[in-house]
Order: C-alpha cells, then sequence, then structure tokens
C-alpha cells in the first residue's frame, strides 16, 4: 500500500513512477487541489517535468483505480484532447520541460455513494500510437463524495 505524506511537503502527491522504473516522461510535480478531490468542485491538476521523447497525436492516458488489490475503475482517453489542449497546446509535443495546470470539475453520477471518502491506489499511464509507455505514475487517490 503507497502511503501519502500528509503535510503537503512532496510535490508529487505520494505518487511515483511505477515499479521504480524510468520512463522518458519524469515529474518533478504531480499534484491535486482540492486533495482529496471533491465530486462536483472544481479540481486544478498541476504536472511539470521533462519529456525525453515526443508525445504524438493520438497518444492515450490510461486511469486505473484499485481498492483492496481489486480494479474499480480504468478509463482510457485521448491524452492530447483531454490534457493537452486544453492548456492552449497541441500534439504532437516536442521533447522538453513542460508546467501545466488543468482545471476541470468531476461529476457526480446516480450511482455515487454519499456523504463519505474513499481512497485509491491509482495507476495513470501516457502511451503512445506506436506503444511506447511515455510514463507511469502509481499512488494514493481519494475522492470526497458529498451528502446527496
Amino acid at each position: 500500500m503507497i502511503k501519502r505524506q500528509g503535510d503537503g511537503s512532496d510535490p508529487l502527491s505520494g505518487f511515483k513512477p511505477c515499479n521504480g522504473t524510468t520512463y522518458p516522461i519524469t515529474f518533478t510535480k504531480f499534484s491535486f487541489d482540492p486533495n482529496p478531490i471533491v465530486i462536483g468542485q472544481t479540481l486544478t491538476t498541476t504536472v511539470a517535468g521533462t519529456s525525453n521523447e515526443e508525445i504524438k497525436e493520438g497518444a492515450i492516458q490510461t486511469t486505473s483505480a484499485f481498492s483492496n488489490g481489486q480494479l474499480v475503475f480504468n478509463q482510457q482517453t485521448d491524452y492530447c484532447k483531454v490534457s493537452v489542449e486544453p492548456t492552449g497546446a497541441k500534439c504532437p509535443l516536442p521533447p522538453g520541460d513542460f508546467d501545466a495546470s488543468i482545471t476541470s470539475v468531476p461529476a457526480a453520477s446516480a450511482n455515487d455513494p454519499s456523504g463519505t471518502t474513499l481512497s485509491f491506489d491509482v495507476v495513470f499511464k501516457i502511451i503512445n500510437p506506436d506503444n511506447t509507455e511515455l510514463t507511469c505514475m502509481e499512488g494514493p487517490f481519494s475522492i470526497t463524495f458529498p451528502p446527496k
């Protein structure tokens, strides 16, 4: 189980490269505000780091969440459309340093629990169309579900 540092001093919010592996994309900042995330409230995700490889049009971001070792959520999105274009940039992204913030509002769904905070172990990956794994980060992720 990955533990979050509670004092806010960890710029990666408890996230680390998967299996201690070095990937073409490395992060110096990986944070969420608020943390825990609150359904229905504005969320700012901030990332900074270095990419040693071009991020190509069609790159996929996968997000997998686990609770007690069981997969409870798995989503694939177009990384360029969801995470790059909202910052005003476009893919392909050349290698280099990056520092970006993305604002969104996590939506509620009918099956959400009410008035509780749930914690997950999450794995984020970015994969180029040629199946090159550009990054993999794993760490703790908590979501607060307000009372209905």
